[in-house]
């Protein structure tokens, strides 16, 4: 099973922009994704951002399992049968007198289309090669179709061959986006057998 491909950032030389591109990609020179211009990839230590995803599952595993014994306690206790008198039918006196028709319920409302990603609108993703053929981007636009400024966003991409199997991954990464405003992302893809690629996530800094 292949290994999941690990990612690195560096800032451009020239505009000090992000850029974002696989650990094997190191050591490349490249034209910034930003300003455009040759920026040379390298490696910087970063600080592995701290996952609360795992105390929250702990929190809701003992939430669960509380809940869990309370019910197995309560419904070891058999409440005592209520008995009630039988009451008798009573016919209704005058069965000849019919009301009208109750009215058809209204048709049920149509579900809104799907928002994976909270008003963050993607657009179709292409190949781009520069002009000596060397270095390969997958380009496109994110939208912000909010009312709020949106922070570190990052979209990530599967890179694929021409049967359509998947070879690699590529990402890029923007500081913010503007209510309304479309941000065009360029991320690096290092696999010279790429045909396409295929937008996978879109994920904001918590």
């Amino acid at each position: 099973m292949p290994q999941p491909e690990s990612f690195c950032k560096c800032a451009c030389q020239q505009c000090g922009g992000h850029i974002e591109f696989p650990s094997n990609a190191a050591g490349q020179k490249i034209c910034c994704p930003h300003c455009d211009k040759p920026t040379l990839l390298f490696l910087t230590q970063t600080a592995p951002k701290r996952n609360n995803l795992v105390f929250a599952l702990a929190a809701c595993a003992l939430l669960a399992a509380a809940g869990g014994g309370a019910y197995i306690y309560f419904a070891g206790k058999k409440s005592p049968e209520v008995v009630t008198p039988s009451a008798s039918i009573v016919e209704p006196s005058n069965t000849s007198s019919i009301g009208p028709a109750p009215a058809p319920l209204p048709p049920p409302k149509p579900k809104p289309p799907p928002d994976p990603w909270h008003g963050l609108k993607p657009s179709g993703v292409t190949l781009e090669k520069t002009g000596d053929g060397r270095l390969v981007y997958a380009i496109g636009t994110l939208t912000n179709a909010t009312t709020r400024q949106r922070f570190g966003v990052k979209v990530t991409f599967d890179v694929l061959n021409e049967p359509g199997e998947k070879i690699g991954s590529a990402t890029d990464y923007t500081d913010v986006i503007e209510p309304g405003k479309v941000w065009k992302f360029r991320a690096l893809v290092t696999d010279k057998n790429a045909s396409a690629a295929k937008l996978t996530n879109v994920k904001e800094q918590e």
